[in-house]
């Protein structure tokens, strides 16, 4: 079921700002990524829906310590493939992310310096342990909070 709804959402992700068009699900969109964004800082860069998979197989699973392992995945993709998938699907979500952050006029440098610290953040999760970088993990918390914030109020969400 979990592999499933992670097979459906991450292209569902990448075509929705091509279905529905309009200035309002566009603002959505792009609050909804900081979100997931958001959430991953949570999990120590685990994908929320991997996580909730993790824990049902192993009850004493601790997030963020095996993030590049999709179980649920298993079942639907072979296992060669699922890297390939989840990379594929995450340049073209970054790519229909830019695209709406364009489209709606919301894209500013202050959104590079967001993005460039959201790519610093998952090549330490993936090279490192975090839990030698939670200072930094905090930090990237908070502005992603303040982004959501600032989303919210700026378009009356």
């Amino acid at each position: 079921m979990f592999g499933i709804l992670h097979l459906i959402h991450s292209p569902l992700l990448v075509i929705f700002p091509f279905m529905i068009q309009t200035y309002s699900t566009d603002i959505l969109y792009i609050i909804y990524f900081f979100v997931i964004m958001f959430l991953y800082t949570f999990l120590d860069g685990e994908c929320p829906i991997s996580y909730i998979c993790k824990v049902r197989l192993d009850k004493k699973y601790i997030a963020g310590s095996n993030i590049t392992y999709y179980p649920e995945m298993e079942s639907i993709l072979p296992s060669k493939m699922i890297d390939y998938y989840f990379g594929t699907t995450t340049i073209l979500y970054l790519i229909s992310l830019f695209f709406v952050m364009f489209r709606t006029n919301t894209f500013s440098y202050v959104f590079v310096f967001i993005f460039l610290l959201l790519l610093i953040y998952f090549l330490i999760v993936r090279k490192f342990s975090i839990k030698r970088h939670l200072l930094f993990q905090e930090i990237v918390k908070c502005i992603l909070f303040f982004t959501i914030c600032f989303l919210g109020f700026k378009y009356k969400m």
